[in-house]
């Protein structure tokens, strides 16, 4: 969740598709496990027996990411698509990194 932003520059620097039409504003991009990789290497890696990834991004008129869509596509194997929703924006919560075993 935290490189949402870098994921969006990732999707706007491989020829995205921008539905200003829409509200909130979508963004579209088909992208590599290779492209992820470069924001995320263990996303990455973990997708790359993918073919290609569908992504969709849904930015609100404050620049807030309210939705992400990904449809993950396989040569052999079945589509996984995953939807997250962002919701109720408020103060930040505190949160503690877990303690390592």
């Amino acid at each position: 969740m935290d490189r949402l932003p870098q994921y969006i520059q990732l999707m706007l620097g491989h020829s995205a598709s921008v539905h200003q039409e829409s509200e909130p504003l979508r963004v579209s991009a088909r992208l590599t496990p290779r492209d992820i990789e470069s924001v995320d290497r263990a996303v990455g890696r973990n997708l790359r027996p993918a073919t290609a990834i569908d992504a969709d991004a849904w930015i609100d008129n404050e620049g807030r990411i309210v939705r992400v869509r990904q449809k993950i596509h396989f040569g052999s194997e079945p589509d996984i698509q995953a939807t997250i929703t962002l919701t109720d924006f408020k103060s930040a919560m505190l949160v503690s990194a877990p303690v390592g075993r």
